[in-house]
């Protein structure tokens, strides 16, 4: 059924069924559509079909009928998605009706394999409306607003790029990076030739002003199709430190030297609309290789040292979101966490004595800190000798050590194995050590299998507020029975060795390792936390890594295989 949608002044909707020739719109009542108010003719425009098209024709009104932001003087034909301003009302049509289906552009003009002009059929994708897009925006061409001119955005300028990226993706299969890892050079100039043809067939068709200079527009839409929009250009500026993204709204960023938190600058650049978001999200996911299909959450290490993390649609979101947040260095070990200020040296030598003699950590992290990169940096200091199974969403954590298994927490429709049975095979063949980044539920009984002695050692990392709330959640993570939470919470505390806990800095830091603990339990199965390291603020406010003057009870056992721990590591600061 074909329906009128009538966007009123000020946010509501209703629909109004069109299931006849003629459809009348105007103030009195024997119109088809009544819009009562005082710019609206007696009998203003009438729809119709004629030749398998909906025509919209003015009947000479004194305001005029306007269809997305053009006059109305001879009857035109529109499609779904065409907006026709009426005085304070924005008409659409909608509906299955093949008459509104997008214009297949058999009449498309592109340079042809000798650079003359040649005919070209072109599938059109439809134009879906935004979720909050305002659909009586100010800078939507009217009776007394024209385009913004060159070299300044309009989001009707937005739509119009939208539509084109949309028909070339629509045509050009291999630019979605699902379907290919890198644009050959035939793809690049096959949507350059349609971006150009799809330009003057609008402006031939009255979409955009005959007089506008199409140039920044084909840039910005060329740009989105082959690169990463606006991104590329703010991602190579040394100074900037943080880039967000949500949809089409203007691209926010944080630069160098601004406090955490504060002074966020409101940019003017900005993306069409989700698809271009979107392909850009997924265009450097695919370059580094974590690019999952169907995943709506994507996490990594991008280009010029940022790290990504995205929601993607459908999710609770409404529109894609992308945060890019610059490191300081790949810090592929956690020597180079040392120099950044994330912990001190010592903390490091107690963690790589860990790792060498196969013990149990368990690392949990809060306030928004970079889990993931602080875990791929203690990966790497875990010896080449060991059989070493790894745990991630896509599989990529310690890909780049040979004779280590990396395990896939992502479900894919092809496997015919669930991922507790592949884990069970894993520590049954033997491991050294279990590594496991952001435990879910999915892999927490085979971690706690590992921890209880199925594996050597155990490395797990997890989100937690403090260790307390780690240790409870692992436990909660491999149980559906909330009476034995408490009981392997306690179990938890006699396998874990050292705990390490992530957080905000004490001077506003981005990531730092704010105590070293070791889980212990008491008589009556009550739990303490002794904390063996802790960082401070230094008598000038600088901050320091102090020990507290406990002793981990497992340096015997490092000692008794030859890891021998200085004992002078441990002593306390006189302050303390």
């Amino acid at each position: 059924m074909l329906q009128v949608v009538v966007h009123e002044k000020g946010g509501k909707t209703h629909r109004v069924p069109f299931d006849k020739d003629q459809f009348a719109i105007g103030r009195e009542e024997d119109n088809d559509l009544v819009l009562d108010r005082v710019n609206v003719s007696k009998h203003h425009l009438r729809l119709r079909r004629n030749q398998g098209q909906i025509e919209v024709m003015d009947l000479q009104s004194t305001n005029g009928t306007y269809v997305n932001g053009r006059r109305v003087t001879t009857p035109r034909a529109v499609r779904r998605q065409d907006r026709i301003y009426v005085g304070d009302y924005i008409l659409m049509l909608d509906g299955d009706d093949e008459a509104i289906s997008p214009r297949e552009r058999a009449e498309l003009m592109v340079a042809g394999a000798d650079g003359r002009p040649q005919r070209r059929i072109v599938g059109v994708a439809p134009t879906v409306h935004e979720p909050g897009e305002p659909l009586d925006d100010t800078s939507v061409v009217t009776s007394a607003k024209r385009v913004a001119p060159a070299g300044l955005e309009s989001t009707y300028l937005d739509r119009i790029a939208n539509r084109i990226l949309q028909t070339v993706l629509a045509n050009v299969h291999r630019l979605d990076p699902l379907k290919a890892p890198e644009i050959e050079d035939a793809d690049r100039e096959e949507a350059l030739k349609l971006v150009d043809g799809l330009l003057s067939d609008m402006q031939a068709q009255g979409e955009l002003e005959a007089n506008l200079n199409l140039d920044p527009l084909k840039a910005r839409v060329v740009r989105e199709l082959l690169e990463l929009g606006p991104l590329g250009e703010l991602m190579k500026d040394n100074e900037v430190r943080e880039i967000h993204v949500v949809g089409g709204a203007p691209v926010r960023i944080v630069r160098e030297g601004v406090k955490e938190g504060g002074n966020v600058e409101l940019t003017d650049s900005r993306f069409s609309g989700d698809r271009a978001v979107l392909l850009a999200i997924q265009r450097m996911a695919r370059e580094w290789g974590f690019l999952v299909e169907g995943s709506l959450i994507l996490e990594g290490k991008v280009d010029d040292g940022f790290y990504l993390y995205a929601l993607l649609p459908p999710s609770q979101a409404q529109h894609p979101v992308l945060c890019l947040r610059r490191t300081r260095t790949d810090a592929n070990d956690l020597s180079a966490l040392v120099q950044e200020g994330v912990l001190g040296a010592d903390m490091r030598e107690l963690i790589c004595a860990c790792l060498r003699g196969c013990r149990k950590i368990l690392i949990c992290a809060s306030g928004g800190v970079n889990l993931d990169r602080f875990t791929n940096a203690l990966v790497g200091e875990i010896p080449d000798g060991l059989r070493v199974a790894c745990i991630s969403d896509t599989g990529r954590l310690g890909a780049s050590r040979k004779g280590w298994v990396q395990v896939r927490r992502m479900h894919d429709p092809a496997d015919t194995l669930g991922l507790s049975d592949a884990l069970g095979v894993l520590l049954r063949g033997g491991l050294d050590l279990l590594v496991s980044q952001r435990c879910r539920h999915e892999d927490a009984a085979a971690v706690m299998d590992a921890l209880a002695g199925a594996a050597q050692g155990a490395v797990v990392s997890l989100w937690g507020i403090d260790s307390a709330h780690a240790l409870w959640r692992l436990a909660g993570l491999s149980t559906v029975a909330s009476g034995a939470i408490q009981a392997l919470t306690v179990s938890l505390a006699r396998s874990v060795d050292i705990l390490v806990r992530l957080s905000v800095g004490v001077n506003g830091e981005a990531m730092q390792v704010v105590e070293i603990i070791e889980p212990r339990v008491r008589e009556g199965n009550e739990l303490s936390y002794l904390p063996v390291f802790r960082a401070v603020k230094g008598p000038e406010g600088a901050t320091q890594f102090q020990p507290t003057g406990s002793v981990p009870s497992f340096l015997r056992e490092l000692a008794e295989r030859g890891i021998a721990v200085p004992l002078g590591m441990f002593k306390a600061v006189a302050a303390l």
